[in-house]
């Protein structure tokens, strides 16, 4: 048994630590964090948006990260004591966390750097979303990715390597901006400064986007998609979105529109394995770029005020907290 500080998610923009006592069970492996990172749907919590079926304190808080097999359950073949792993959740805010077998965590392959292999489930899930996407581009296609933090920069160059012809980023944020230029988009557009939908109306000949991905977490970014789609063209939901509103369904019907999702979290658990080992393979491959996308860095200590900063300064990607 060890004991370790844990973030817990008390309320609105309340988190704390507390100390928690820690014994795997027969079936899970006990783990010293190395590094975990803020998730989109962690920062829609701290600010508010918490939907009616989650029940609080959420303790320990935080799915993303991984570290250092330290001990192993008696029924455990998988792992060994010094094995680096990567976590499916939860309770990754911590100086330890337990997995449990076989689905909780899987193991870093070799050549994947560490603070790389710690982002493997949302990694996992931006490449399962960029494959999805793809696999509907044309060659030829004008393609759009409405929201380029972590996800929709990992999208972004899957769209990039996978065939897009004319490739939109769509954001508030110019620091993003910035980086999905690096990553191989072709246009970029402030939603805050921009006119977007004549900007991409009047550079797709007045047709629209073939195909756009939705990747801001907002209803405002679905009803863009819808804006900037053309008549029959496609939209990819990546979001997971926290609270209703109001979409044009009108148009997704009287434009016959191509509507995908994309979530890889709502599938299986085995998917989400399949998924990880297949996002580490293309990472290993030098299809995606990752480590630049960890922007910030705190320590467990200073959570409170890393999720303050998500709020008040919108200039980061991924955000990594270590102990």
């Amino acid at each position: 048994m060890v004991k370790s500080r844990a973030a817990c998610f008390e309320g609105p923009r309340k988190v704390s630590l507390r100390e928690i006592e820690l014994e795997p069970r027969e079936d899970q492996v006990l783990v010293k964090t190395f590094q975990a990172s803020i998730c989109g749907t962690d920062k829609l919590y701290y600010g508010g948006e918490v939907p009616k079926e989650v029940g609080l304190p959420i303790c320990p808080w935080g799915h993303e990260g991984g570290g250092v097999v330290v001990e192993v359950g008696s029924k455990v073949r998988e792992f060994t004591e010094g094995d680096i792993v990567m976590s499916f959740g939860p309770g990754t805010f911590a100086d330890y966390f337990l997995s449990t077998v076989p689905y909780g965590c899987i193991k870093a392959p070799e050549g994947v750097d560490v603070e790389v292999a710690c982002l493997g489930e949302p990694l996992a899930c931006a490449v399962h979303a960029a494959k999805i996407a793809s696999k509907n581009v044309c060659v030829g296609d004008s393609v759009a990715v409405v929201g380029v933090g972590f996800a929709g920069q990992i999208i972004l160059q899957g769209l990039r390597r996978g065939g897009a012809d004319l490739l939109f980023a769509i954001d508030k944020v110019d620091f993003k901006l910035d980086f999905a230029k690096k990553f191989g988009a072709d246009v970029t557009l402030n939603v805050e400064r921009d006119n977007v939908v004549k900007e991409i109306l009047d550079l797709t000949d007045g047709r629209g986007v073939d195909l756009v991905v939705e990747a801001s977490g907002s209803g405002d970014g679905l009803n863009l998609a819808s804006d900037i789609v053309r008549h029959n063209g496609t939209i990819v939901i990546y979001s997971h979105y926290m609270k209703p509103f109001l979409a044009n369904l009108y148009r997704w019907h009287e434009d016959a529109l191509n509507i995908v999702h994309a979530c890889l979290m709502h599938h299986t658990k085995e998917e989400m394995v399949v998924w990880a080992r297949e996002a580490f393979r293309l990472v290993k491959k030098n299809i995606f770029n990752v480590k630049p996308l960890i922007t910030k860095r705190y320590s467990l200590s200073e959570i409170s005020d890393a999720f303050e900063d998500e709020i008040l300064n919108r200039n980061s990607i991924k955000t990594a907290i270590v102990p």
